[in-house]
């Protein structure tokens, strides 16, 4: 009898394993591949450990005006955008923590309008359900991510399982490097500049929420030796007020410095009514400039330097990539 059952007990294994990998592999395949518009967690991983000098986290003002390759070509520091649309401060918080698991960056930067984000903003789905699996992952979807979404975050078949009619052999290949390095490439754009930008008021439950994050963002900085520069992106969707509060908080402390990029619009794109896609993004132009200018303040105000040796056909490959789509924009991201 007890042989019986070591044998029931073993085939149940053994089937419990094969059901296991099948679930595995369809949930590899029908989860959409994420390239761009922030969340590309994919590619990240595609990075060659401890190979990036400074992370950008933040919302679409992030992924949207940070090139890091032409960042890289201004201060020899090689960078990678690790944000996700309008993503509340505690889910970068998880981003960060997972980012760190392959990189050890000497600077991060963190972009603070999400200062002003609820708990929830609808993009959960793409923010949380591209993080690899681990304990980050799930810490985000237990606790930033609305319970009516967790499910499918748990089993992104609940999500997905009817994507196989519509599979593409584009949609199966392996993830690359990313030749944006998490930046997502606009081009054209309207004649709105920062001024047309709606500013927002901040409830105060999502004040407290957001500063907690932050607060924790800092220390985990502090802790693996990471210089932290709290920067607001150069619209004008928070109020002067609500910056100033946030960098009191922040200003004196070791480690931490605050950039208000929004006082910078002149310096930062010559032309503000051409070089932005809308009102709170830049267009590739703007972007270019936007990049150039936080390579220029990072080698006045931070004490960091490139570690050698780095892989340099990549990233002079990288900046070519860059180049190449301004001079002929993909049609897609052309909002003429």
């Amino acid at each position: 009898m007890k042989h019986i059952f070591k044998r029931e007990l073993a085939a149940f294994l053994a089937a419990a394993a094969v059901f296991g990998g099948i679930l595995a592999g369809a949930t590899h395949y029908l989860t959409p591949q994420q390239h761009d518009y922030g969340s590309v967690w994919g590619m990240y991983e595609q990075e060659q450990t401890d190979s990036i000098d400074v992370l950008f986290f933040g919302s679409s003002v992030t992924y949207c005006d940070v090139v890091p390759a032409v960042y890289w070509e201004n201060s020899g520091l090689t960078a990678f955008v690790q944000a996700g649309p309008e993503q509340p401060l505690p889910l970068t918080l998880d981003y960060l923590k997972e980012s760190l698991r392959t990189q050890s960056p000497k600077a991060v930067f963190v972009e603070c309008t999400g200062i002003a984000f609820h708990k929830y903003m609808g993009f959960t789905k793409t923010n949380i359900g591209q993080m690899p699996w681990g304990i980050n992952r799930l810490h985000a979807t237990f606790f930033n991510a609305e319970p009516e979404v967790r499910k499918g975050l748990l089993f992104p078949l609940y999500f997905y399982h009817d994507r196989w009619t519509t599979l593409k052999s584009e949609d199966v290949q392996p993830y690359t490097e990313d030749m944006l390095a998490g930046y997502t490439f606009l081009s054209g754009g309207t004649d709105k500049g920062p001024d047309d930008c709606e500013t927002v008021d901040i409830a105060p439950e999502d004040w407290a929420r957001n500063m907690d994050a932050l607060e924790d963002i800092y220390a985990l900085c502090r802790r693996n030796n990471i210089q932290l520069v709290l920067y607001r992106a150069p619209t004008k969707r928070l109020h002067d007020a609500d910056w100033d509060r946030l960098t009191a908080q922040f200003d004196g402390r070791d480690g931490v410095s605050t950039l208000n990029c929004s006082g910078y619009t002149a310096q930062i794109a010559a032309d503000p009514e051409n070089d932005f896609y809308d009102s709170l993004h830049y267009n590739c132009v703007g972007a270019e400039k936007f990049s150039a200018f936080l390579a220029d303040w990072t080698k006045n105000n931070l004490s960091i330097s490139p570690d050698e040796p780095q892989d340099t056909v990549l990233w002079t490959a990288r900046l070519q990539h860059f180049r190449d789509l301004t001079a002929n924009p993909p049609q897609e991201n052309t909002n003429a």
